[in-house]
């Protein structure tokens, strides 16, 4: 019945609200946001590589707290493992 992106958009929604009050949860918010937009554009650039990194709540919260450092970092790992 209910896709998962309904969830994220609810969980969103909620994470949007409960930091509209706050500076730090502000910037951890925007950097999610640039991150996943960083993996997403990245995967579409990588698409003939096989280099992919999925979409999901772990890596927003990885690129929320770090950033596009984040991004390169998850990437490294990627190719690591």
């Amino acid at each position: 019945m209910f896709d998962n992106n309904y969830i994220y958009i609810m969980i969103g929604i909620l994470i949007v609200i409960l930091t509209l009050y706050s500076k730090i949860g502000i910037k951890i918010l925007f950097n999610a946001i640039f991150g996943l937009l960083a993996i997403y554009i990245l995967n579409i650039l990588l698409k003939t590589t096989g280099l992919y990194l999925n979409l999901n709540i772990f890596t927003g919260i990885f690129t929320g707290i770090l950033g596009i450092p984040g991004v390169i970092c998850l990437y490294i790992l990627k190719i690591l493992l």
